[in-house]
């Protein structure tokens, strides 16, 4: 992945997942089966880390929505 708005992998894609469900990066590593430090560098990556965010956002206001329904 080299700049915003690349498609992730297979595997960050995962990894993305893996972080929403787990208390923290070392479990969430574990579960998308990747190596802690490969998660880590794919936090610093802006367009791996923009992802999460709006994969983040989506979850919490889907949440919200949830309850608000």
């Amino acid at each position: 992945m080299k700049g915003h708005g690349e498609k992730l992998s297979r595997n960050q894609e995962r990894a993305i997942a893996a972080l929403h469900v787990h208390a923290s990066m070392s479990e969430a590593a574990s579960a998308a089966d990747i190596d802690e430090v490969t998660l880590w560098r794919w936090m610093q990556l802006p367009g791996f880390k923009e992802q999460y965010r709006l994969a983040r956002r989506a979850a919490v206001s889907q949440a919200v929505g949830h309850l608000q329904g």
